[in-house]
């Protein structure tokens, strides 16, 4: 079997990494597919659909991931969602769908934060395709567990709206190990986030609410040990941080144990200053700077997802959050812009095979297939088997 692979694709001030275990499972999380990327032939535009679809599997000739994980609805992370994704029942997949290469999600991962703001149409659809895979659940209609219906909740509602569906929730603090109707006995997922204080909070925001986890790998089964940890955070703020800081402390249990360890740590809200405090006018906030204290070793690498970072008033990204994370790494090397690499003239995904002795950075783009196939091969501390 391949290595597992970690791939960060370049889309400017956004969001979209595919994860892809040793054994095919691919879990996409967040997306941003535009027509400007899809169809460009400049080369700073990266072809980001072709090679996502040159990174999945087919079954009966149909595009499909195994899982879709939607951190939060803001537009830069589910742009394209409408239009590339395929919403309704998987058995009515018809020929103008395989034509539009629109892709299967066999389970979805669903946060009750969407469903109570609504800002854009792809955000939109998502919110009605999660409904009508709850609304299968609520009927126990026969086809709701079967690939393309399946879905997972993740967190608490304000409005307690899906109560009855509890035995679908992971909630902070849980460990997923069930992906796609599959036990992985090599990879799990933490989740640190939402909160339910963020939830409830009168000034509910979509970014502070973002799911937050910790994507966990092993190179062996029977190891207790993880070869890799990944943390993947959607746009959350040093709110969202201090809050993962403090509860995770607090239950110190095995579950928890490596919970704020990282490898791999992708730059909340594409590098904004919004993980180290309100404003560039306010001190870096001390447990923003807490958890990057968490990096496992001189390895450690923080990837920014975002437009080419400068010295400029832009934010995001901003200059001086992208000083602060190399201020906590060993070396300038060690803090990537998907923007820049390899280089700016030409970006790529930024691809970390996943080995026993930790996550690598693979081989550079070659040819136009060799790169694409990358890649394609706080709380009680619940264990999660389903999903």
């Amino acid at each position: 079997m391949a290595n597992p692979t970690i791939k960060y694709y370049p889309v400017g001030n956004g969001d979209m990494s595919l994860i892809t275990l040793e054994d095919g499972t691919r879990i996409l999380v967040d997306c941003k597919l535009t027509a400007k990327s899809d169809e460009s032939t400049d080369p700073k535009i990266c072809d980001v659909k072709k090679d996502l679809l040159n990174s999945l599997q087919k079954r009966s000739g149909n595009y499909f991931v195994d899982v879709f994980i939607l951190t939060h609805g803001d537009r830069d992370h589910c742009h394209g969602f409408k239009d590339n994704f395929y919403q309704g029942d998987p058995a009515k997949y018809g020929q103008e769908d395989r034509e539009e290469n629109r892709i299967i999600m066999d389970t979805m991962w669903f946060s009750p934060m969407i469903a109570e703001q609504y800002t854009n149409d792809d955000e939109d659809a998502h919110q009605c395709e999660a409904e009508r895979r709850l609304d299968l659940h609520r009927n126990n209609h026969p086809d709701k567990d079967k690939p393309g219906n399946r879905i997972k909740i993740i967190g608490y509602d304000s409005n307690k709206e899906y109560k009855d569906l509890n035995h679908l929730r992971a909630v902070p603090g849980d460990v997923v190990t069930r992906f796609n109707d599959k036990n992985q006995e090599t990879f799990s997922i933490f989740i640190h986030a939402p909160f339910k204080i963020h939830l409830d909070s009168p000034d509910k925001d979509k970014n502070s609410a973002s799911i937050v986890f910790q994507a966990r790998f092993k190179a062996y089964s029977w190891k207790s040990d993880f070869c890799c940890l990944a943390m993947f955070g959607g746009d959350s703020d040093h709110t969202t941080w201090a809050q993962i800081l403090e509860r995770t402390k607090r239950f110190k249990n095995d579950v928890n144990q490596q919970a704020l360890s990282w490898d791999l740590f992708l730059a909340p809200h594409h590098c904004s200053w919004s993980f180290f405090n309100d404003t560039s006018e306010d001190d870096v906030q001390a447990t923003s700077l807490e958890a990057l204290d968490y990096a496992r070793n001189r390895e450690a690498k923080v990837i920014a997802s975002s437009k080419k970072i400068v010295n400029n008033d832009d934010n995001p990204p901003y200059a001086d959050a992208k000083k602060e994370y190399i201020k906590k790494l060993s070396s300038e090397d060690k803090f990537l812009n998907t923007a820049v690499e390899p280089n700016e003239s030409a970006p790529e995904a930024i691809v970390f095979d996943i080995t026993a002795n930790g996550p690598a950075r693979a081989p550079k783009k070659t040819t136009g297939s060799a790169w694409a196939s990358a890649g394609g091969a706080g709380a009680a501390g619940t264990i999660i088997t389903q999903g």
